[in-house]
């Protein structure tokens, strides 16, 4: 809890994670930057990029052609590109990059372009065609947006989806691959000629990435410019687009150098490179302890781990490394510099040019989210008809007892206008890490984004107070002059404002810093590091499956399935925006009758370039296509296939690797096989299957990990990956499913993954991987490939052959294919030889080709042979739905949601001590107040303090709940599809484990305030007191749940919510008493919760009360009764009513989810 509030104690140690790294980059070359996990590859880009966050400790000193980082801007003459995809899902990957254009500018291009016509003249030069209509239109202002941007948009092969939106985790839109091109893409069009780029691979298969490095590669040669780029697995042929390289280990440079020199260094280590082994991931693996050995090469002497320190020392001593050493002496000639090469202006065009560009954006974001100030303005109407039909001048009077009415109507307008902002406050919080990447990269001064973002608000804010004040101010009959309306508006404009929530920058950079490493571990995570097991992969053992018998009878026994597949089509509806461009189909056809098996034993590759519909396939065989038409036959085993059979013997490995964060290892696996294996299986059995498969995965070490949430804290990608594995693997599948099972790694990382896919695969299970950019050892540990092509067609369906000999011969026995070169990629060349643009030029159709193949035929009849079932077996059959009972899966639901309660201070402990906040604060306002009961306006204070604690807190306890519950849904999806269990139990645990929790918050709120305010010491005046705040609290929280649980992300919940709130508020009996209600709407005090809370605590204080009022022959208990409506007789009643409303939202959400 101290650690969550930040009051405890610090327990960070100082860290260097960089040390003594000195080195040239040089112009016109490509320098490729190597290194495990935590080398370091991301402070050296950020360093370099004049981007370290300031609280980090430096040393040293940075310098451009000679002149220190505060001589120049260099946010503006280096340009970093971040692993970390930020941008803005609303727009189009077009209007993002021009946006870019715009506020970047041309910078120097028209001074260098006049500069390079004089010296072509000069030397009697005739300048390329097409080089010369790019250098000048891009040097020509107000071209940028248009030539620029189109130019990076081929380059980076986003033209395809140039007018698709970036989309979100909310937002459909590109994919995880052009998002990431996106973002490289975001820079480029900038002037910047020095550009750091960190993991721009990610999610790309190795021919795009190939395509990208090289068109990065001409653009740096043709504009005289630098890049340092960090890869995760650079295939051989990317490898060697590059000029230098540069591989870190723990923080120290280990070599510097050109490209062609790096093995020579390593050989005279005494380790060599394997023949068919990629130069990259040898050098991933040479410095790293675990792997080092198997490279040793000198067999007259004896192997010695060689640590990152001698490596860099021996490097000092080559011959690269004492040329840079020379050069480093000498003083960089600052003549030699270009005046034009350093910027020297913060900002690369006019503020008058950065705020139109921000005033169009903005413009553009309230166009994509009309729908959010629709609702807003329906919202507005809808409660201004609420008001003026409840607050009606025909029933109110201007005398004393009205008065307070009048004023509970002014405040339920300024709270209604006010609060309606909060509708956009989601988007605004989503929209500010963007604002700060791209105000830290100098793209505008912060003034120019936010004073458009209020100006634009300004008629917005006008409309929405016209429409309420105009249609309920003469209504409830307020002062009909025009003075006291306009005073009225006035005030509440005023109150409205754009709502911009002020997210603390240190919050968001620690955070930023966290996920690149630039920050201090805490001991936790440095004791997980500690224990983690970096394992390499032998391409040996990868392919030896004579070994794999010992491991295949585990513990459990499974049935091996087979799985074929024949003449598979799947389509969706047209969407719209294809129709509006003259599409005339009904359908668009995503699979074109594809066929094909996976067999026991067998680990299947599923590949082809972006849009081929491999995961399409993938989800449709596995069931996990909800929507759509599915054509086609599916079998097991000879079986039809039925879904609600397959769900309980197959598994599927997701690629965002889904789990929940806050409980660890060993109990996601222990939840898995709780609720997947049969009940005959025993809990010791269990137990031990569960770790015959953490050691299987290589989890044992990290068996008492927390998950996490990805990129922030808790598991490595690699470690959640096998964890992925390993939570389908003990539910004891017979067929798993995995999609990009390396994506996003780097090449020790992946290799150590892919072990543990091949471990999974010499059990006997049937496995099938989707896979991007695999490296030569990666690619040849599978046994077969399923290859398709863009339009959802297959064109290789087969094995792969020793050195993927099968699949070359076939590809290169089709006329025109060019023969693969020596060491290169057999993935990449595959890819490149069947892609599009290869048909068109050869004119042919590699589906048609396979399709007359003897390999079709042999598949064919395979599948017809598959197709038929066993003699003497039978199909599978389960008599229920679900491995474990209804009791059971409640009990393993509450057991996961007691787990991760505990282990969430964020929002328990931060709940309680707001809660305590609250409770002092009102209780120092309304000090005393519940002893008072001589004058009305006593008891108006006192109800004022009840009717205000219960929407502050209760709409709190709401609120708060809602991110919990939409991380944990996102899990909830995933674990239900598995079969694990029904929405029932997964609602039972977390509305149970709310109980104990509330209970502590409604104690703490419950003694402070009541003693606080002075209520009557009685027994049953307190138990009552508890009682309804308690399930007040209870049916506020369930309600958050359940509103996330009826819309489809958590900002429409929060955008949804108020519009309730709205209405419990003005029905609530404070603001206007139910007898003063009119008749057509005090139905609703009926079914309002919070008019039943006020009732209850009104009635169980004051509604027994006999002492009678100053100056009135009334009692306390005959005016509650006749003003409010409220009768102490009926308690019981109320508390009834209490506990429906609480049961009936906990079970809405059960429904709803």
């Amino acid at each position: 809890m101290g650690n969550a509030l930040h009051i405890s104690p610090s327990r960070k140690q100082p860290m260097t994670v960089l040390h003594d790294v000195s080195g040239i980059v040089k112009p016109r070359r490509m320098t490729l930057l190597l290194g495990p996990p935590g080398s370091g590859k991301t402070t050296l880009l950020l360093a370099l990029a004049g981007k370290l966050n300031n609280m980090l400790k430096v040393s040293g000193k940075v310098t451009y052609n000679g002149h220190g980082m505060d001589e120049f801007v260099p946010q503006r003459t280096a340009a970093y590109i971040s692993q970390h995809d930020l941008h803005i899902g609303e727009m189009t990957v077009r209007e993002t990059l021009a946006f870019s254009a715009r506020c970047q500018g041309v910078g120097s291009r028209y001074d260098m372009l006049t500069e390079l016509s004089r010296r072509e003249k000069a030397e009697n030069i005739k300048p390329d065609q097409d080089i010369d209509v790019y250098m000048k239109a891009s040097a020509i202002g107000g071209q940028e947006s248009s030539v620029v941007t189109e130019y990076i948009l081929k380059i980076l092969g986003l033209d395809i989806c140039a007018d698709t939106i970036v989309g979100n985790e909310m937002l459909r839109g590109v994919s995880g691959g052009q998002r990431k091109r996106v973002t490289t893409g975001e820079m480029l069009v900038g002037p910047a000629r020095a550009l750091f780029m960190d993991e721009i691979s990610t999610g790309l298969d190795s021919s795009t990435t190939y395509q990208i490095v090289n068109s990065i590669g001409q653009t740096i040669r043709i504009l005289g410019g630098t890049a340092v780029i960090s890869l995760l697995q650079p295939a051989p042929e990317t490898y060697n687009l590059f000029d230098d390289i540069i591989l870190l280990s723990d923080g120290q440079i280990v070599y510097q150098g050109a490209r062609e020199h790096v093995l020579e260094f390593f050989e005279l280590m005494g380790f060599r490179c394997p023949p068919r082994k990629g130069v990259a991931d040898f050098l991933q693996e040479v410095t790293s302890r675990k792997d080092q050995e198997q490279y040793w090469y000198r067999n007259d002497m004896p192997y010695c781990f060689v640590p990152a320190k001698r490596f860099a020392d021996a490097f000092r001593s080559f011959h690269m490394g004492q040329s840079i050493q020379n050069e480093l002496l000498e003083p960089f000639d600052r003549s030699r510099s270009h005046p034009a090469s350093l910027a020297t202006s913060k900002f690369g065009v006019g503020w008058m040019v950065l705020l139109k560009a921000n005033i169009d954006r903005e413009l553009l974001l309230m166009k994509r989210n009309s729908f959010v100030y629709i609702f807003k303005a329906a919202n507005l109407t809808l409660t201004a008809f609420l008001v003026m039909t409840t607050f009606i001048r025909t029933k109110m009077h201007h005398d004393t007892n009205y008065g307070t009415i009048y004023m509970g109507a002014l405040y339920f307008a300024i709270d209604t206008i006010m609060f309606n902002g909060f509708a956009e406050l989601g988007m605004t919080v989503m929209k500010l890490p963007v604002f700060f990447k791209q105000r830290d990269l100098l793209f505008f001064p912060a003034w120019t984004y936010t004073i458009p973002s209020w100006i634009l608000q300004v008629p917005v804010t006008f409309f929405e107070v016209g429409v309420y004040v105009f249609t309920t101010y003469y209504v409830i009959g307020f002062d009909p002059s025009v003075g006291s309306s306009k005073n009225l508006a006035n005030q509440h404009f005023v109150a409205l404002g754009d709502s911009y929530p002020s997210v603390p920058e240190d919050a968001l950079r620690e955070k930023r810093a966290n996920l690149t490493g630039e920050v201090l571990d805490s001991r936790e995570e440095k004791k997980s590091r500690k224990k983690e097991q970096s394992l390499s992969v032998d391409q040996k053992y990868l392919n030896n499956t004579a070994e794999s018998s010992q491991i295949r009878q585990g513990i459990l026994p499974f049935a091996q399935l087979s799985l074929t597949f024949n003449a598979i089509k799947y389509s969706v509806d047209m969407p719209e925006a294809m129709t509006a461009q003259g599409v005339t189909e009904e359908r668009l056809l995503l699979l074109k009758g594809v066929s094909g098996s996976f067999r026991p034993g067998v680990l299947t590759a599923l590949m082809g370039v972006s849009g081929a519909g491999k995961t399409t396939l993938m989800d449709v065989l596995a069931g996990r296509k909800t929507g759509g038409y599915i054509e086609g036959d599916i079998t097991i085993s000879g079986y039809p296939k039925k879904q609600e059979t397959f769900a309980r013997i197959s598994g599927y490995c997701e690629q965002n690797d889904i789990h929940s964060p806050h409980v660890t290892v060993y109990e996601s696996l222990t939840f898995s096989a709780w609720l997947r294996l049969p009940s005959e299986v025993d809990s010791e059995t269990r137990k031990m299957f569960i770790e015959e498969v953490m050691e299987l995965v290589e989890l044992t070490s990290l068996r008492g990990a927390l998950v996490g949430l990805p990129g922030v804290n808790g598991l490595s990608t690699e470690q959640r990956k096998r964890l992925t594995v390993a939570v389908e693997l003990v539910a004891n599948p017979s067929i798993i499913f995995m999609d990009e099972p390396t994506s996003g790694l780097d090449a020790r990382a992946a290799a150590i993954v892919m072990r543990t896919v091949r471990k999974t695969v010499d059990t006997g299970r049937t496995v099938v991987c989707t896979i991007h950019q695999p490296s030569i050892d990666i690619f040849e540990a599978f046994d077969e490939l399923f290859l398709m092509k863009r339009g959802g067609e297959e064109i290789y369906v087969g094995p792969l052959g020793q050195n993927s000999s099968k699949l070359i011969e076939y590809f290169e026995g089709i006329e025109g294919i060019s023969k693969i070169k020596d060491g290169y990629n057999p993935a990449t060349w595959m890819l490149e030889v069947t892609s599009t643009a290869q048909e068109e030029t050869l004119g042919i159709d590699f589906s048609e080709i396979y399709k007359r193949s003897e390999l079709y035929q042999r598949n064919k009849e395979l599948i017809q042979d598959l197709s038929t079932p066993t003699p003497g077996s039978t199909d599978l059959h389960f008599p229920t739905q679900y491995s474990r009972s209804f009791f059971t899966q409640c009990l393993a639901c509450l057991w996961k949601h007691k787990l991760s309660y505990w282990r969430n201070p964020s929002y328990t402990a931060v709940r309680l001590l707001f809660t305590i906040i609250i409770a002092l604060l009102f209780g120092t306002i309304f000090w005393d107040l519940g002893r008072k009961t001589k004058k009305e306006q006593d008891l108006f204070n006192a109800v004022g303090s009840m009717y205000a604690a219960v929407l502050y807190i209760g709409v709190q306890n709401s609120g708060c709940v809602q991110p919990v519950v939409a991380v944990e849904r996102t899990v909830f999806y995933r674990e239900r599809a598995a079969g694990m269990y029904s929405g029932f139990p997964y609602a039972f645990g977390q509305v149970v484990i709310e109980f104990p929790y509330i209970l502590v918050q409604t104690l703490v709120y419950g003694v402070l305030v009541y003693s606080m305010i002075g209520f009557e010491w009685s027994v049953a005046k307190f138990i009552w007191y508890l009682f309804f705040m308690y399930f007040t609290l209870l049916y506020f929280t369930f309600f958050g749940m359940m509103a996330v649980g009826l819309t489809p992300n958590e900002s429409i919940a929060a955008i949804i919510s108020p519009t309730i709130y709205n209405a419990w508020n003005l029905f609530s009996g404070y603001l206007i008493p139910r007898p003063k209600i009119p008749v057509w709407w005090r139905w609703y005090c009926w079914i309002c919760p919070v008019a039943w809370t006020l009732y209850g605590l009104v009635a169980s204080q004051f509604g027994n009360i006999q002492t009678k009022l100053d100056g009135r022959d009334q009692t306390v208990a005959q005016f509650i009764t006749e003003y409010y409506g409220f009768r102490h007789d009926l308690l019981w009643l109320v508390a009834v009513v209490h506990v429906v409303f609480t049961v009936m939202f906990a079970f809405l959400f059960s429904f709803a989810i």
